[in-house]
């Protein structure tokens, strides 16, 4: 069936490139009179600070003036709204990104798609401000690009923010010294999505032999282990941790039992000279700011990747591994995060909410 379906494809496609090529033939273009679109919506030099709070609002509208071919009869004239980081020059075909495709002379843009944009397409990071260039192609039809024509490209300037991904789970608090024995701090939990009181979180303990309990919101509901064996009991002792790191916390309130891993974060694959095949690992520092600032996990490297594919693991060991799931969501066991260009990177793994995050910028 997919065979069938993609020779009926090539047939439609090569009937309409032959129709255009019949048209082209019917009307010769003297491409010296030709006028280009000519972009009058965003002013060049324009300044934006994006908001999470205006994240669903219009931005801006981008507005072109029409393309004139000054030839009667000819297809109706597409537009494709591009763009590409501002240093670029539009020299590196692989950083240019289709925005839209259009017979409109406008396309809407909200804040949040021009965020995303910055932050995942143009390597502007969360809270930075950077410049994207943008410029409108017209054309007759893709296949032949002696009917293109290109707007002079505009540049703006963006201010980012760190888009959240809103997700529903059930919180468990972790009250311990490393926070002031605070079991009302909602931004040092564990997490259950399935809110099956099965929790499963990280959290960097910054001195060696941190004392901590788990509790609901207050000390009223509280645990902790007396025998140090994995069993909690309400009101029970201080559980203490070990070397000061990242731990992996787990807890069962239906069998009322724990446990806790310090954990030394990787990235590991076939990306280049450095990671080698899939032989060694590159280890991740904690972002100890980021952990003073906000209570949660966060890691990173800067590393020279080349193409290829790698993945995240604690303890230089594939028992805990994270992959790609969807976007920059990371699951157990999930895919293979691939680089698809040669470059230095800076990659980041966010163990602080309910769901694990990465980001991979290049430099």
């Amino acid at each position: 069936m997919m065979k069938r379906t993609a020779i009926i494809l090539a047939m439609i496609l090569g009937i309409g490139m032959l129709h255009s090529c019949e048209e082209e033939k019917e009307h010769v273009l003297n491409l010296d009179n030709v006028i280009a679109p000519s972009i009058t919506s965003p002013d060049a030099g324009a300044s934006f600070t994006l908001t999470e709070d205006a994240e669903g609002e219009l931005l801006f509208s981008f507005e072109w003036t029409p393309a004139d071919y000054q030839t009667e009869g000819l297809p109706q004239v597409r537009y494709l709204l591009q763009a590409d980081v501002a240093e670029n020059n539009w020299e590196d075909a692989t950083t240019i990104i289709d925005i839209a495709e259009t017979l409109s002379t406008s396309h809407d843009i909200t804040v949040g798609t021009m965020n995303t944009l910055a932050i995942s397409r143009m390597d502007i990071e969360p809270f930075e401000t950077g410049e994207i260039t943008f410029r409108v192609l017209a054309f007759l039809t893709r296949a032949n690009n002696q009917t293109w024509l290109y707007s002079a490209p505009v540049n703006v300037e963006v201010t980012t923010f760190e888009q959240v991904i809103e997700v529903d789970a059930d919180i468990l608090n972790v009250p311990g010294n490393y926070q002031g024995w605070a079991p009302d701090n909602d931004d040092t939990v564990i997490y259950s999505l399935d809110f099956d009181d099965i929790f499963e979180g990280y959290m960097y303990f910054d001195t060696d032999d941190v004392e901590f309990k788990y509790a609901i919101g207050s000390w009223a509901t509280n645990w902790g282990d007396d025998d140090a064996d994995g069993n909690l009991q309400p009101d029970g002792a201080n559980i203490v941790a070990g070397e000061a790191g990242v731990y992996k916390l787990n807890v069962d309130l239906n069998q009322l039992t724990h446990e806790f891993l310090r954990t030394e974060w990787s990235i590991i694959g076939n990306a280049g000279d450095a990671l080698g095949d899939w032989d060694t690992d590159i280890f991740l520092e904690v972002d100890t700011d980021y952990f003073n600032d906000t209570w949660q996990t966060r890691l990173s490297a800067t590393v020279q990747l080349g193409e290829g594919e790698f993945k995240f693991r604690a303890n230089s060991d594939w028992d805990i591994n994270l992959g790609v799931e969807e976007g920059s969501v990371l699951e157990h066991n999930g895919e293979n995060i691939v680089v698809e260009e040669a470059g230095e990177y800076t990659i980041t793994l966010d163990l602080g909410g309910p769901l694990y995050l990465y980001s991979l910028i290049k430099e």
